[in-house]
């Protein structure tokens, strides 16, 4: 390894092409929003849904760009006594973060330029939860970075990481291999972002990163991420993959446990995506990991694994918590309430839902009527439960349990449902409805 806290071309590429490419105007119209920075999805997966984030959460967005983590985490934490660090080695793109807070007047964000690598000399932790996508697959030692951030972490605290993965992105490595051939050694990162939109006009369809061009158009192009985009997929000096037996390996050399999928997290299981019987009631028999290893062989597509990582197993909000109340999120966010009311129950009655790249066919029956107009984060399982029982006649423990259990794992692995304590957190959750519609003041 170098001497230095971080690769140089590495810092030149995000000071040149800060990432992704933002306009702090836009914060006046919408909020950028994801899993790993929804504390909805973090109380479920990091904290078993308990953890009331009013009082001293600290937290660090470890590479934080042009800012989008930073900032929806700083804003569902507004009013509450909490910190959010931001940290990045790029003063470009640190701009840019600091701009958009600006125009939401936020103030409880603590903004440091620095690597990650340098993290133990800024005195800043412990941090209960750190968040960090995209980032340690471009630093020298993925591991080494992951053991820094595991320094900084409190004993009961969580890491999100996002990193490639390493089936999904081939075709993408195949246009990196052809470029490292066909660029001039010399040319400058202006001159290599032309000539590769040059030769990516002029290439066969034939070409793997042509014919996977639908995956990849929106992130180079100029509607998209642009030029950023463009140095960012296909031109980057350190882009490090990783399989499933990867990511546990990583986990494994930080004494850290996987908690559970941010993403896709359905498309982990392989009896979700084969049907014959036989390859079903085979691959149920493997562990876990080996599950998901097959899985992402299985499905030949993941791009990215992103995922929750904790020093304790077991972090994960649970159905058999009955202090827990289920909240609706994600493409369900404003819908599970429509949809109990549009429900009419009856034998092999199924309603259709379809939103934001999620297909459900939702069973009608008269308990899960219920429990959809109850996914409100108010309700804990233990009166859901009542509620149910007064609502449908001859409803027992059982059947209730059963339509629990089915909603909850079809709905739960694709983010449309998370589990929280009730009334542990304000109220309930965050109030994602205002965030999500109401200009900043």
């Amino acid at each position: 390894m170098t001497d230095q806290p971080f690769l140089p071309a590495v810092r030149e590429q995000y000071e040149s092409f800060p990432y992704p490419p933002r306009d702090p105007a836009d914060e006046l119209r919408r909020l950028v929003h994801s899993v790993p920075a929804s504390l909805l999805a973090i109380n479920h997966h990091c904290f078993n849904g308990r953890r009331d984030f009013r009082s001293g959460f600290r937290v660090l967005v470890a590479g934080g760009g042009t800012g989008d983590a930073v900032i929806f985490l700083a804003e569902q934490l507004r009013h509450y006594d909490a910190e959010v660090v931001y940290l990045d080695m790029s003063l470009a793109s640190r701009q840019v973060a600091e701009a958009r807070a600006r125009v939401r007047k936020l103030t409880n964000i603590t903004w440091v330029t620095a690597s990650i690598m340098e993290l133990p000399r800024l005195g800043f932790g412990p941090f209960d939860y750190i968040e960090c996508a995209g980032v340690l697959h471009h630093l020298e030692s993925t591991e080494a970075g992951l053991a820094v951030l595991n320094a900084v972490l409190r004993d009961d605290g969580a890491i999100f990481l996002m990193l490639y993965g390493k089936y999904g992105r081939q075709a993408i490595y195949d246009m990196q291999a052809l470029l490292r051939n066909y660029l001039p050694l010399d040319a400058s990162m202006a001159e290599k972002v032309r000539l590769t939109r040059e030769l990516l006009a002029a290439l066969p369809a034939s070409n793997s990163f042509v014919r996977d061009l639908d995956a990849s158009g929106w992130e180079i192009s100029t509607e998209g991420f642009g030029d950023a985009g463009l140095y960012d997929l296909l031109l980057h000096t350190q882009d490090r993959c990783f399989d499933v037996p990867g990511v546990y390996a990583l986990a494994g050399s930080a004494g850290l446990h996987l908690q559970g999928w941010a993403w896709r997290a359905a498309d982990y299981e392989p009896a979700n995506l084969v049907t014959d019987p036989e390859v079903r009631e085979r691959v149920a028999q493997l562990d876990l990991p080996r599950r998901h290893a097959l899985a992402e062989l299985f499905i030949g597509n993941m791009r990215t694994h992103e995922f929750f990582l904790a020093r304790q197993p077991g972090r994960g909000a649970s159905l058999q918590d009955e202090g827990c109340a289920l909240r609706s999120y994600g493409a369900l966010l404003f819908a599970a309430s429509r949809l109990a009311e549009e429900m009419v129950p009856g034998p092999g009655r199924v309603l259709r839902f379809e939103d934001r790249g999620v297909t459900l066919d939702i069973p009608c029956t008269p308990i899960s009527k219920v429990i959809y107009a109850h996914m409100d984060g108010r309700t804990s399982i233990r009166d859901l439960r009542g509620k149910i029982a007064q609502a449908v006649s001859g409803a027992t423990p059982e059947a209730i349990d059963q339509e629990l259990q089915s909603i909850y794992g079809q709905l739960h692995p694709r983010g449309c449902l998370y589990l929280i304590r009730a009334g542990d957190y304000g109220t309930t959750v965050p109030d994602y409805e205002r965030l999500f519609t109401t200009r900043p003041q």
